[in-house]
């Protein structure tokens, strides 16, 4: 394996070391974290009794304080409505592990009563009522009840004394108070204002209320219900009850719509709305409460539209009033959020703590005993204990999974581990191939450096023998005399060849003269005198012709050369011929020719004597190409051979 390879296969060793090691560590610290935890939650399990049991007693004296100062109050209730009574008993049990109260009436001789099935409606109805009083304080929420017919078991004469009270505790406690009731105004204490119905539901229910009374008793910020108006809601076409702060009643005959503003409450802040809400007739049922600020909550009922329920918040002026850039408008069935927060009247332990229903008049006395624990432990020291116990159960149900599901997991974490067990030799196994690896780059390293040099050494040897080879070259030329003779030599060869060229092109001329020589030659000498002068005539103005271009002389002189000489038309013509001016003409331009033949013979005749004494001093070789050649062959027939490039 070539040292590279062997790197590379090194490296990726110890990335696969690396990705095991990096598991491992994942493995390792997930299982400490796992042993952590399973660790602190079986110590927490450990200490579980000790802590429910703080826990219970801590719950327990937080009631017992409660249980006296709830014992006293509803103990005064009952006397100063229901004089000679016996006194309220309230007794803290535990059921299933969770607080239970009992609710009784202590007898002279140390036994206890049951409020709801041991005494009379009238206990059940002062009984109730202080209970209500007491959960809306201690839960905290919005400061208003409505009670549907709360004093219907009291008697008459004891009326006075049941309002009495409860404007005491309204007062008191920061309460608003709607009653509806049937007894006699009469009834009434002097601190509640009272409102009558009138009016029949068929032609719309009427209203009759202290409005300005009311209107002046409220400061524009003050918390509470300014009125309450129905819109086509039963037998109400248009009615608005006014309210006050403290206590308000709303009385009248029976079947005349009292119960109705009731259940309007409870459609606006329960969701118990219903289509038999709608007045006979009209499309939609309208309930508008008057609330701080001068704002107005509204609640609308359209069977018949979607959606069917809708709940919204006006300011005085009618718009919608904005909240964190979102309107006050929801639509459906369950009561929007906005309005538990705003208002405060809601559900407390799924009791309906606010506004009570005239058919359940009886409030917390027909509860479990847990539920009346959880409903009248409502206050905050009692709420920060029952959110611990909770916060403990949730506790001790995650410790159990934690310590359920970690011990599970440990022991998968464990198998997962082994076969990291050997993963440190390996390590070290590995770090020593890297080592090895370096050493084998190292070397490679070096060899690679030694190679360069030699191929250094061999470019050099090479370049000497290449040297050497030019130096042998050199020394093989020949000398500066040597070289001399060989210049004259070549410059010999190059007059030679000038002269050839000049002789070809001689000997091209030489061939042009002799043809016409041998034309001419043919031609009488003397032109036959013609038989007609008409004919002369013809043949004079023929002549006359040619002669008008001078450049085509030499054709038509060699036409007439090539002419036989006992042309009879020529023969019969001679001597007109003889004395015309064309012929004269002609016979001049003959003779001219025949003295140009003449100088070229003599010429021919230099130029023969001159190739011979070239041949006699070449030895009779060509002085153009060096072969063999003769006088008489040097200008016709003599080729010369393609000249070699190395001659050249």
């Amino acid at each position: 394996m070539a040292p590279d390879e062997a790197a590379r296969a090194v490296e990726g060793l110890g990335r696969m070391l690396a990705r095991a090691e990096a598991r491992r560590t994942a493995l390792v610290e997930e299982r400490d974290a796992r042993v952590a935890a399973v660790a602190a939650a079986k110590g927490r399990l450990a200490l579980r009794d000790a802590v429910e049991t703080c826990l219970r007693e801590l719950q327990q004296e937080t009631h017992q304080r409660s249980l006296a100062s709830f014992e006293t109050l509803l103990s005064a209730l009952v006397q100063e409505v229901l004089p000679g009574e016996k006194p309220v008993s309230l007794e803290l049990t535990t059921e299933r592990g969770l607080p239970a109260l009992d609710i009784g009436l202590l007898r002279p001789d140390g036994g206890r009563e049951d409020v709801l099935e041991d005494n009379g409606g009238a206990m059940t109805n002062v009984v109730g009522t202080a209970l209500r009083l007491i959960a809306v304080v201690k839960a905290g929420v919005g400061r208003f009840i409505a009670l549907d017919e709360a004093d219907c078991w009291i008697a008459p004469d004891r009326v006075p004394a049941f309002y009495r009270v409860l404007e005491d505790g309204a007062a008191r406690l920061g309460l608003q108070c709607l009653a509806i009731s049937h007894h006699d105004v009469s009834g009434f204490g002097p601190a509640t204002r009272v409102s009558r119905i009138g009016g029949h539901p068929g032609s719309g229910v009427l209203i009759d209320g202290p409005a300005e009374e009311c209107a002046a008793a409220w400061a524009p910020e003050a918390p509470g219900f300014r009125f309450i108006r129905l819109t086509d809601v039963q037998g109400f076409a248009d009615a608005t009850l006014p309210l006050g702060p403290g206590v308000n009643a709303l009385v009248g005959p029976n079947n005349r719509g009292k119960s109705t503003v009731i259940r309007a409450l409870r459609a606006v802040f329960y969701g118990e709305a219903r289509d038999g809400l709608v007045r006979a007739g009209k499309p939609a049922a309208r309930i508008e409460i008057g609330v701080a600020e001068g704002r107005t909550l509204r609640f609308v009922r359209q069977p018949k539209r979607t959606p069917v329920n809708l709940w919204s918040l006006h300011e005085p002026d009618g718009s919608l009033v904005v909240e964190n850039g979102t309107h006050l408008e929801t639509g459906g069935r369950d009561v929007p959020d906005w309005v538990d927060r705003l208002f405060g009247i809601t559900r407390v332990e799924e009791l309906e703590v606010h506004v009570a229903h005239q058919k359940f008049p009886v409030f917390l006395l027909g509860e479990k005993a847990p539920k009346r624990s959880a409903v009248l432990s409502i206050g905050r020291e009692a709420g920060y204990i029952r959110d611990m116990q909770a916060l403990q159960r949730e506790r001790v149900t995650e410790d159990q999974r934690t310590i359920r599901e970690g011990e599970r997991r440990l022991t998968a974490l464990q198998e997962l581990l082994a076969p990291f067990a050997d993963l440190d030799a390996l390590g070290e196994a590995v770090a020593a191939l890297r080592g090895e690896a370096g050493r084998l780059a190292a070397d490679e390293a070096r060899l690679r450096a030694v190679e360069g040099r030699v191929a250094a050494l061999a470019r050099l040897a090479h370049a000497r023998d290449a040297a050497a080879a030019r130096s042998t070259t050199l020394g093989a030329l020949p000398g500066p005399e040597a070289l001399a003779d060989l210049g004259r030599r070549l410059a010999e060869a190059r007059h030679r060849e000038g002269v050839g060229q000049r002789l070809l092109a001689a000997a091209s001329g030489l061939a042009r003269a002799t043809a016409q020589a041998a034309a001419l030659a043919d031609l009488p000498g003397a032109a036959p005198a013609p038989r007609s002068s008409a004919a002369a005539e013809r043949h004079a103005a023929r002549l006359a012709r040619l002669s008008a271009d001078l450049d085509r002389a030499r054709s038509r002189a060699d036409m007439l050369a090539a002419l036989p000489a006992d042309t009879p038309a020529l023969a019969q013509n001679a001597p007109a011929l003889r004395t015309s001016a064309g012929l004269r003409d002609l016979a001049g331009r003959l003779a001219t020719a025949r003295d140009r033949a003449r100088e070229a013979e003599a010429g021919l005749a230099a130029i023969e004597a001159e190739m011979a004494a070239l041949l006699a001093a070449t030895g009779g070789r060509c002085p153009a190409c060096g072969g063999p050649a003769a006088p008489e062959t040097l200008l016709d027939i003599h080729r010369h051979p393609p000249l070699r490039p190395e001659a050249a």
